[in-house]
């Protein structure tokens, strides 16, 4: 079973689905059955899902690591496969969509500490991957 957090496009309305895998979201999705319990839109996207971790165990301590691991490679793969890079214009591009300047849509890259505290200043809702993103060209 997988747990997404989802966000709907229409209305920015947060909510999760759970799914028996995700080749089952993307099948849901595709055939437009995944709709906005606010607003019943089918314009519904993936957010970033913190992993599941569980307690601490010395025991399993190394199958925790592995299971940490992979599942932050499961949310490199989603917010590479569906969010934008724009690298170190993160900052200047979360504000023109927030401002309307731009089309919204998910982005990532990167912000100084400095930079996510002005973006939060301004209620730009921000949050740090566990991971470094590839170095793409913009």
């Amino acid at each position: 079973m997988i747990v997404y957090n989802l966000i709907c496009s229409e209305c920015n309305y947060p909510f999760e689905g759970w799914f028996d895998s995700s080749a089952a979201f993307d099948s849901q999705k595709k055939r437009k059955l995944i709709n906005c319990p606010n607003c019943d839109s089918n314009s519904v996207k993936k957010t970033l899902v913190a992993p599941n971790v569980g307690k601490k165990s010395n025991s399993k301590n190394r199958s925790n690591k592995k299971a940490i691991a992979s599942n932050i490679n499961k949310i490199k793969k989603i917010v590479e496969e569906n969010f934008e890079y724009v690298g170190d214009k993160f900052t200047n591009e979360a504000k023109k969509i927030k401002y309307g300047e731009t089309e919204d849509r998910p982005i990532y890259g990167e912000a100084t500490a400095e930079q996510t505290k002005e973006l939060i200043d301004e209620d730009i809702s921000v949050t740090p991957l566990p991971f470094q993103p590839n170095k793409k060209n913009n």
